[in-house]
């Protein structure tokens, strides 16, 4: 079987970015399978430290987005600290989810809606995300990983005594945001 790898960047709830590349089963799988999986894929269980985690190669560790920290062959980053997830490979991501989410929505008479959350307090700051979600959103609410499609994010932090603002952008307008972070949401 060939090695499948996918490249992925991790925000941990601290607020750290890793970026590097992950094993997959198959080309066609899904990030967002790989993190709500009860059992995260591993080419070689043996170097599992952890249930919880993803295996990551070939990473970088950012501290400010863009400064690289540290290098590392391999490190495992524990799923319940990761905030949001996001596939750096255009091929990923917003079309497949796009092409996937549409199919399920004929299926289920389920259209596209406009999701707008806010998350708790992380690394000093709160998120206000919008995005474009598919399907149901209860099903989706337990799962580990919420997938948005036209994503809008900014970060609300205080900076010398004022709310200052910072907004991101997402190669393809994709993230998978860990439910475990979401305080309020409003479904449009």
């Amino acid at each position: 079987m060939a090695d499948l790898q996918r490249k992925l960047a991790i925000i941990t709830s601290m607020g750290k970015k890793y970026s590097g590349m992950v094993d997959v089963p198959s080309e066609s799988f899904r990030t967002t399978d790989l993190l709500n999986s009860s059992n995260i894929f591993w080419r070689n269980q043996n170097e599992k430290c952890y249930d919880n985690a993803i295996l990551m190669y070939n990473a970088c560790l950012f501290i400010d987005q863009t400064t690289v920290y540290k290098k590392f062959e391999k490190i495992q980053i524990k799923r319940s600290e990761i905030f949001y997830f996001y596939d750096e490979m255009e091929i990923i991501g917003d079309e497949m989810e796009k092409k996937r989410a549409t199919t399920i929505a004929k299926n289920i008479q389920e259209q596209t809606r406009q999701v707008h959350i806010i998350t708790k307090m992380v690394a000093n700051s709160f998120y206000d995300i919008r995005g474009l979600f598919f399907g149901l959103f209860r099903k989706k609410s337990k799962d580990n990983f919420v997938p948005l499609t036209d994503v809008a994010m900014r970060e609300i932090f205080k900076k010398e005594g004022k709310w200052t603002k910072k907004e991101f952008k997402f190669p393809n307008g994709f993230i998978g945001v860990s439910n475990k972070h979401i305080e309020a949401i409003t479904l449009g």
